[in-house]
């Protein structure tokens, strides 16, 4: 697996301006969208869920590495356990699965190498 270096290790990510609730990007995992909901997924198990759609966080979190892998997934490279080619399936090191589309393998194939 390929590593990626992330901008900024230390950055913060304030995921809630009312309660401001923040996380450290690189205990970021896993984003997963449901319409108008994200959920993340962090180390050790624990999960977060904001009222904003993965769009929302995807152009400030592309600049510190994460890719967006569907519709639904946005993935951190560095948390990657296993990539199955023939699934378009992967595994992260928090035991979560994120599929890939059709359209976006092409991104994944750097990961491989």
């Amino acid at each position: 697996m390929k590593t990626y270096q992330q901008k900024g290790n230390n950055a913060l990510l304030i995921i809630n301006q009312k309660t401001l609730k923040k996380v450290l990007i690189e205990n970021v995992v896993l984003l997963k969208g449901d319409v108008n909901y994200t959920t993340f997924y962090l180390e050790h198990g624990k999960e977060k869920v904001v009222a904003h759609t993965i769009k929302f966080f995807e152009n400030y979190l592309e600049k510190h590495g994460f890719l967006r892998v569907h519709r639904s997934y946005m993935i951190n490279p560095n948390h990657v356990k296993n990539y199955n080619p023939e699934e378009y399936l992967l595994t992260m090191t928090n035991g979560e699965k994120a599929t890939i589309s059709r359209r976006r393998k092409s991104v994944l194939k750097n990961l491989a190498a």
